[in-house]
Formats: C-alpha cells, sequence, structure tokens
C-alpha cells in the first residue's frame, strides 16, 4: 500500500528489483491511495502512474479521493483492454473505474423492514443476530417485520405466563421472535423456547481510575526498612565517636596552652556529638572549632559517609516524587466486593437472570450494590462519581452499552479487567416454532464458520467510534509514561503535610520556651 507522491518512487524501485533481483513472486497484491487536495499544482496526477507495472501487473486497484477527510472515493483498476504498449518510455495507464462509495450514505444499506407500530412505515436495523435472523429468514422464504410498540426493553415475565417488554410480546403471541443480547434466564426457558447460544456477553463495568495517595510517609519511601535500620544504625555510632572523641579532645602537641578547664561533661559531648551529627546527615557544617586531629578526623569520615547517604536519598526521592503510589482500584470482581463500590446500569435485566440462592457470596454482594439510573443521570455521574457503569464485554473483545457515557468522563475511568460475569445469548421463541430446528442447524453452521467473529468486527467497524474502543479497552492496563513527568502538588502533598507537622510542633515548643523563660524570670 502506496500513498500520494510514493507511488511513482515506489513503481520505479520495485520494477528495478524484480528484474535486478533473484526475488520471485507470482502473488504481488498493490493499493494505490492518492487525494486530489494534497497533489501539487505544478504537479500532473498522471505522471503518477507512467511506470510499467502500471502496464504488466493485473492486480492494482487505486483508490482516489477529493479531499483528506473525504467521505466519497472512488476505487479504480488498471486497463488492459486495448493494444499493449511496447515504447521504449513508460506513459500513463488508463483506469476503469470500479465503484463510487459514499461513506456518508452508507447506513442507507442497512437492513429495512415493516415496522407493524409506525403505521406501516420502515425502520432501519442491524447488529451481528439481526443479520443471521434476517440471513435465515430469506433462506426460507420469510418476510420480516417489527414491532417498536413496546418500550420497555427486553421486559419482564409473571407467573401466569404473561409479562413486559419483548419477552411479554412473545408470550401473548405479538411477535414471533425476541432477540438482541437477550441472556439465557431459567424464568423465561420454562414458557418459551430457546436457540442455540449466539455469543458470549460478559458484563463488566469502568470503575474510577486510582488516584496518587496523599501520604506523610513520602519522605520515608526511597528507602527500604531494613536499609534505614542501617541508616539509623549508622547515626548512632556517628554521635557515639563524635561524643567519645569530644570528650577524651586535647590540644595539638604544637600549640600552647591557654587554659587549665577541665574536660566536658558526657551531657555536653552527647548533646554535641547529636547536634553535629543531625547536622551532617543534612549537609550542614558545626560551629564548634575542633584543637585535635582525631575529632577533626572523626568529622572528616563522617561527613563523607553523610554525603553518600544523602545523594542515594535524593536520587531515590526524585524517583519516588516522578512515580507517585497509586490507590487500589476496584478493577475486579473480587476487589469490586471488598470495595463495596457501587456499580449501575439502565436496567435491572442486568441482574434479572440470577436466583439468590444459587449465586456465590461474592457475586450477591456485588449485586446488592446494583443501582438503575436512566441515561442522563449516568452521563452526569460518569464525570463525577465514584461508582462504576456496567459495559458489556462482547464474545470477541469488543464493547457494547458505554454510548451513554461521554468521552471526557473516559480519562477518570477504568475498565476492569476482568467480567463480573457472562452469559451466553439466545433467540427467544414461543413454543412449538416450526423452524426451531432448522434455525439451531443454521446457527451452528454460522460459529462454524467463522462469520460470527467477521460480523461482530463488521458491525463494530460500522457503528462504533473506534477511538472509544481503543480508550477503553487501553485503560486496563496502567499509564507509563516515560518521558519528562511535570510534577504537581500530588506529588508534594506528603512533604507538605509533614512540614505543617514541624511548623506546628516547632511552634508549639518556641511558645513553651516563651512560657518557661517567663516563668524562671519570676
Amino acid at each position: 500500500m502506496t500513498f500520494q507522491e510514493h507511488i511513482p518512487k515506489f513503481a520505479r524501485y520495485f520494477y528495478n528489483a524484480s528484474i535486478y533481483s533473484i526475488w520471485r513472486s507470482t502473488r504481488n497484491r498493490f493499493i494505490f491511495v492518492y487525494t486530489d487536495e494534497l497533489v501539487e499544482e505544478s504537479v500532473d496526477v498522471t505522471s503518477y502512474f507512467d511506470g510499467y507495472i502500471f502496464h504488466d501487473h493485473p492486480s492494482i486497484l487505486l483508490v482516489n479521493g477529493p479531499f483528506l477527510n473525504s467521505t466519497i472515493f472512488e476505487i479504480k483498476t488498471n486497463s488492459f483492454v486495448g493494444p499493449r504498449y511496447f515504447g521504449k518510455e513508460p506513459k500513463s495507464v488508463g483506469f476503469d473505474t470500479l465503484q463510487r462509495y459514499d461513506a456518508q450514505i452508507g447506513k442507507d444499506k442497512e437492513p429495512k423492514v415493516h415496522d407493524r407500530a409506525l403505521n406501516g412505515s420502515d425502520v432501519l436495523i442491524d447488529g451481528t443476530e439481526v443479520r443471521l435472523f434476517l440471513i435465515f429468514c430469506e433462506l426460507h422464504n420469510c418476510t420480516v417485520q417489527v414491532d417498536t410498540s413496546e418500550s420497555s426493553e427486553w421486559g419482564d415475565i409473571y407467573a401466569n405466563y404473561t409479562g413486559l417488554g419483548l419477552m411479554g410480546m412473545i408470550l401473548d403471541r405479538t411477535t414471533d421472535c425476541g432477540l438482541g443480547g437477550l441472556y439465557i434466564w431459567y424464568e423465561a426457558y420454562l414458557r418459551m423456547e430457546i436457540s442455540q447460544f449466539l455469543g458470549r456477553s460478559g458484563v463488566t463495568c469502568l470503575v474510577p481510575a486510582p488516584r496518587p495517595i496523599i501520604n506523610w510517609a513520602l519522605p520515608l519511601r526511597p528507602f527500604q526498612a531494613t536499609l534505614w535500620v542501617g541508616v539509623l544504625f549508622c547515626l548512632v555510632l556517628e554521635c557515639l565517636a563524635l561524643s567519645w572523641t569530644r570528650h577524651c579532645e586535647r590540644a595539638p602537641a604544637t600549640s600552647t596552652p591557654t587554659s587549665t578547664a577541665p574536660p566536658p561533661s558526657w551531657r555536653q559531648c552527647l548533646r554535641f556529638g547529636c547536634a553535629t551529627t543531625l547536622k551532617l546527615f543534612l549537609n550542614q557544617s558545626t560551629s564548634y572549632v575542633t584543637t585535635s586531629y582525631a575529632l577533626r578526623t572523626i568529622l572528616f569520615a563522617s561527613y563523607m559517609i553523610d554525603i553518600i547517604l544523602t545523594t542515594v536519598y535524593g536520587g531515590g526521592l526524585a524517583a519516588i516524587l516522578t512515580l507517585p503510589k497509586l490507590e487500589e482500584v476496584a478493577d475486579s470482581r473480587q476487589r469490586l466486593y471488598d470495595h463495596k463500590l457501587m456499580w449501575s446500569g439502565t436496567s435491572l435485566a442486568w441482574i434479572n437472570t440470577f436466583n439468590v440462592e444459587t449465586v456465590d457470596a461474592v457475586l450477591l454482594g456485588i449485586l446488592e450494590r446494583f443501582r438503575v439510573f436512566d441515561a442522563e443521570a449516568i452521563a452526569v455521574k460518569s464525570r463525577t462519581e465514584q461508582m462504576g457503569f456496567v459495559v458489556e464485554r462482547m464474545q470477541f473483545g469488543h464493547l457494547a452499552n458505554a454510548e451513554m457515557i461521554p468521552d471526557d468522563a473516559l480519562s477518570r475511568l477504568k475498565l476492569m479487567v476482568d467480567d463480573i460475569y457472562f452469559q451466553y445469548t439466545v433467540t427467544y421463541l414461543p413454543r412449538l416454532w416450526a423452524h426451531l430446528d432448522a434455525h439451531s442447524r443454521f446457527v451452528l453452521a454460522w460459529h462454524s464458520s467463522g462469520f460470527d467473529k467477521y460480523w461482530e468486527w463488521k458491525i463494530a467497524a460500522e457503528y462504533m467510534n473506534e477511538n472509544r474502543q481503543n480508550r477503553m479497552l487501553a485503560s486496563q492496563m496502567p499509564k507509563i509514561d516515560i518521558g519528562p513527568v511535570k510534577l504537581g502538588i500530588n506529588n508534594f502533598i506528603g512533604l507538605i503535610l509533614l512540614w505543617c507537622f514541624g511548623m506546628t510542633c516547632s511552634l508549639l515548643a518556641f511558645v513553651a520556651e516563651l512560657w518557661c523563660f517567663k516563668v524562671n524570670r519570676l
């Protein structure tokens, strides 16, 4: 596949390669794509196609549109009608138009069927299960009509063999079949026939994405607990060494004694050792003037050790700040149960297929937190609320029933890594339906041929937003940014909390010192 101004280059290079290379191939297929908008005014577009490859090779498709974002484009192929060209210099070849495609009117090709509820007007229906049933009716010469008079979606059934929605319309013989993501439901099976399974439908959720944890212990994260123990042990040794050396300090031999004062007390030495150790650990100098080489040597060694420790700590802290610790998110079935997160949908049909007495404790706890909201309320809550929003994971990975989630809310949501539960979808039919056996054989043949996967991908490409699908599927994986990271308040909030705590303690200590000083003066 070659685009725009690269077409003549590729044609020339490929022709030369086919002559001078030992490589052989008899199954070459080429697609050349260009738009009139990007063709320079000084360039004749026919010069794109004056290579020998366009005269000699049959498997060539040319796709041409007037604009880069055009919905109308033509599909052409090279023509072999007429005498063969034997000239020494190649010239432009003619192309025949195979099809003119308009993507804007593509939906007019959807199946149009008669709607009995709208006084004979036609409605558009499409989907994997719909296409399957339409082809079955075409093979068996059936006339397809729909009924849109019931607004209760899947509906419900009652013990007296009546019901609402699609289920009720089958029971009261208003329609001959009901389809469209209908799960196998035991209560419905007791009163109606079901077809062979049409597909697997997994029920999962878009849950709130993890947020950075505001933690006062952020300064402790660069080192592990064992390393912090080693650092504290090293500081204690420094303190004891400085205190002992200070207590035993003597003037250098070359100096003249100027004082006969006794050596400092152990209390003074310990105070000096602790203060000096903390200063060195913070890369600060001491105001004490040493008079012995022993104390100078201990200070120099301690300073070198503390420089190494603080450098390693600073590098670890920089890495921790750019990779903030995130809270645990309810992105699995078990964690959804542990977090007691509420989740919502537009209908109770998402949970009506279960018998409370037979489900496990985890699923029962999840089902108890299901809430029903309309589409408008779900759109609003998806931007702010800490709750899950139900979506359907189809058999081959696409996500359905997520249309009510707005695009700007997807950035704060994350797709669960597994399903809450899954069910098989079927077509519900009235008892003694004459075509049940033929329909079941047709469905099995459809699965074995692989059309179920092809149709799901085709329907998803025609009716689902590819960008939204990719964003929802990509949200399962953690977002790893290996480039520069802008630090925000969330990176420093732990340090700020610790700083506020220290400033509060310092202020209280200062007030206490003032009070004690005032009491001593009295």
